[in-house]
């Protein structure tokens, strides 16, 4: 009989819609003679730095393409510990890391060491989450939804404590994909203090860990006290780095990251060494990384700035603008019209916006129905030129003229 698990999974909304517009879109721009607009895929269009792919090449070179160590290189861990040591977080060693395939692969290994339990998150929710990572492991996800809020994304406190009593995890992810809200110290402490009186553990996504805005500071779940905290981070993001699937796990309870090595063997026989040595380099190479994330942050943060000052006009107070990752998480009820009978109120607002050349993921991705009228809109992979035309496409084409949010 096949493991039902599989038949829980599916793909994600993000990866699907990513396929679907490599017909939609050369067919566009064929028909109108513009270019099309991809605000849909968190993924840098930066290439990956050069000293970083230097360094792999020097790791071959120096016969790294043997059989790797169980759980990651020694000096893996070693650049993961100084790294985290040069953020303010010691006290940790190489039995409290874990090098896994990517961020995702981190997060799969928690949800299966909880198989089974009931999960708490914060909606809305990473689409891989609800769509791969919580049924393959056959949790149930019991969603706690952030509160909109005069332009801000607040925890509705009272509710996360009601639904925290018999949950396996509490699952965080800071800065958040996709609001880009970034937990304060307060609010972690709070959760933190939460799930230490229920005995709840918690699994803290923190992959956009070097993305944050204005006066936004990341704070890693990993400074506050306890063995029931797993961190779970990737190079992905930091390092444009996402098809060379490198991320790692940390958790003060050795004896948990040796089950947890145990299950990343047992799936993949562990991390190629060449690539392990690469962002070892990457992570201890602080003038370089300091060189290449300093202008990638202005870029990012000018991108964030024109959007909000096109969008706040039209979207009003309510318009929650991004302290972290590099998204926005737009509620565009009464900005379009009403679906037509038979078809889903948001494939017709995704439909909307393929129609104008735009390609985003509909707020359903992230949660049920009450995101049917939100979008999600990336602008990681897109440069200011370009996203300025869709913006005005956006305001032309996709929104109701005069029309504001919430109507």
């Amino acid at each position: 009989m096949l493991n039902p698990a599989f038949t829980r999974i599916g793909l994600s909304p993000i990866v699907e819609i990513s396929e679907r517009i490599r017909d939609v879109a050369p067919r566009w721009e064929a028909r109108t003679g513009g270019k099309f607009a991809f605000l849909q895929r968190g993924e840098l269009a930066d290439n990956t730095p050069a000293y970083i792919t230097r360094a792999i090449g020097q790791a071959i070179e120096a016969g790294l393409t043997r059989y790797p160590k169980s759980g990651g290189e020694p000096w893996f861990k070693d650049a993961v510990l100084a790294r985290l040591a040069a953020t303010g977080l010691t006290g940790l060693g190489r039995e409290n890391v874990l090098c896994t395939y990517g961020g995702q692969e981190g997060l799969q290994l928690v949800f299966n060491a909880f198989a089974g339990g009931r999960v708490v998150a914060f909606a809305p929710i990473w689409s891989c989450v609800i769509d791969n990572i919580a049924p393959y492991a056959g949790c149930t996800l019991d969603p706690v939804a952030l509160v909109e809020r005069d332009g801000a994304l607040e925890i509705d406190f009272a509710q996360v404590e009601a639904k925290l009593p018999g949950a396996a995890l509490l699952y965080v992810n800071s800065p958040q994909n996709p609001s880009g809200k970034v937990f304060s110290r307060a609010e972690l402490s709070r959760l933190n203090d939460l799930c230490v009186k229920h005995g709840v553990s918690i699994v803290s996504d923190e992959a956009y860990e070097d993305f944050v805005f204005g006066g936004a500071k990341h704070i890693s779940l990993l400074e506050f006290p306890g063995d029931h905290i797993f961190a779970v981070f990737t190079c992905s993001k930091s390092y444009a780095a996402t098809g060379f699937r490198i991320g790692y796990t940390v958790c003060r309870n050795a004896d948990i990251i040796g089950k947890l090595t145990l299950g990343e063997y047992t799936q993949t026989g562990g991390v190629v060494p060449f690539i392990q040595k690469a962002f070892a380099v990457a992570m201890t190479s602080e003038a370089d990384r300091e060189a290449w994330l300093r202008p990638l942050l202005e870029k990012f943060n000018r991108r964030r700035d024109v959007i909000y000052d096109h969008l706040r006009p039209v979207l009003g107070p309510a318009l929650y603008r991004p302290e972290g990752a590099f998204y926005f998480f737009l509620n565009l009820k009464g900005l379009v019209p009403p679906a037509p009978a038979g078809m889903a109120t948001g494939e017709f607002v995704l439909q909307r916006f393929l129609d104008a050349g735009i390609a985003v993921i509909p707020g359903t991705a992230f949660g049920g129905p009450e995101y049917a009228h939100h979008v999600r809109l990336s602008f990681s992979g897109i440069e200011d030129e370009a996203l300025e035309r869709a913006l005005e496409r956006m305001t032309k084409q996709v929104f109701i003229s005069g029309a504001k949010a919430g109507a």
